[in-house]
């Protein structure tokens, strides 16, 4: 009985909302279990799209095992609706923060694609510059140093991001991509799921979010798929009853946000992102950029030059 009443109440959650997929899964879920004719019923109904009725119908069907246990405490209620409500907002940041990071990410891959090979030229002419000076001029073996620092580690940043793809998606596909990984996201983050799946939903998880940072919206809308047709998570809020454990979810949940919320901000704060935020066109930007890198790369070739002409 417990599951029949907590499978309705995700039912009804779900139409306010308007999410008709994880609608259809709940109806699923309950036609595989024993349920009476008034199930029976408001199922029949949501699969007449009669929503009308079927929150009334289910309000009425709960109401009748308000003297069970699981609805004997108002305070329970309480902290079940405070934890889902919480378990929304985490959800609504964690997605923010992922999409933070895959906007970083995708111009560093683009900047290092367009322009990596340039700016390591410039790293290695730098370099070679303060190695000829240096020789002559002990004052400048610091800049010396530093210029070799800045080549390997550029050298290794570059290599990193070599090994990347950066699509660019239309503004269609990129509302579905978020989309999806939305709906996705909110059936497998282990942070609002039950402990009993945890882990297992940890690895869909991982999953998902690289399908979502390579933005294969094949792969996000696959996951979703099997999410939806196959063995679901239940939210914490869905599936505890003890006080105890619901209260110390919910004071976990409040400590996320909080560090999220830092993590947010620290990434509004990052020097790509705000730049990011500023630039109209990136393709300008990449082609104003290498017009001062090729600048740049020219005037040390000719310092260079010149070192070597008068020695």
């Amino acid at each position: 009985m417990k599951e029949i009443i907590k499978r309705l109440e995700i039912i009804k959650s779900s139409i306010i909302i308007e999410d008709n997929e994880i609608v259809d899964l709940q109806v699923k879920k309950l036609l595989l279990l024993k349920i009476d004719n008034k199930v029976e019923s408001i199922l029949y109904l949501i699969s007449n799209t009669n929503f009308e009725k079927v929150i009334a119908l289910i309000d009425d069907y709960l109401n009748q095992f308000r003297s069970l246990v699981i609805y004997e405490d108002e305070k329970i209620q309480g902290l079940k609706h405070e934890l889902s409500i919480l378990e929304k907002e985490f959800l609504l940041y964690s997605n923010k923060v992922e999409e933070y990071h895959n906007i970083i990410n995708d111009f560093n891959i683009k900047y290092h694609k367009k322009l990596g090979d340039l700016i390591e030229e410039i790293l290695v002419l730098r370099e070679e510059y303060y190695e000829h000076v240096s020789k002559e001029n002990e004052n400048f073996k610091e800049e010396y140093k530093e210029s070799k620092k800045d080549y390997e580690d550029f050298h290794n940043e570059f290599k990193q991001f070599s090994y990347a793809n950066s699509i660019d998606l239309s503004k269609e596909d990129k509302k579905e991509l978020k989309r999806l990984y939305k709906k996705a996201s909110r059936l497998c983050h282990p942070d609002i799921l039950e402990d009993e799946k945890k882990e297992e939903a940890e690895e869909i998880f991982k999953e998902l979010n690289a399908a979502y940072e390579q933005k294969d919206i094949k792969k996000v809308s696959n996951i979703l798929h099997q999410l939806l047709s196959g063995e679901s998570f239940i939210s914490a809020s869905d599936s505890l009853f003890d006080k105890k454990i619901l209260k110390r979810k919910i004071s976990m949940l409040r400590e996320k946000i909080r560090k999220i919320k830092i993590e947010i901000t620290s990434l509004k704060e990052n020097e790509t992102f705000i730049m990011l935020n500023k630039i109209d066109d990136i393709y300008d930007y990449f082609v104003k950029m290498q017009e001062e890198l090729l600048a740049e790369k020219d005037s040390i070739m000719e310092k260079i030059k010149n070192f070597l002409q008068k020695h």
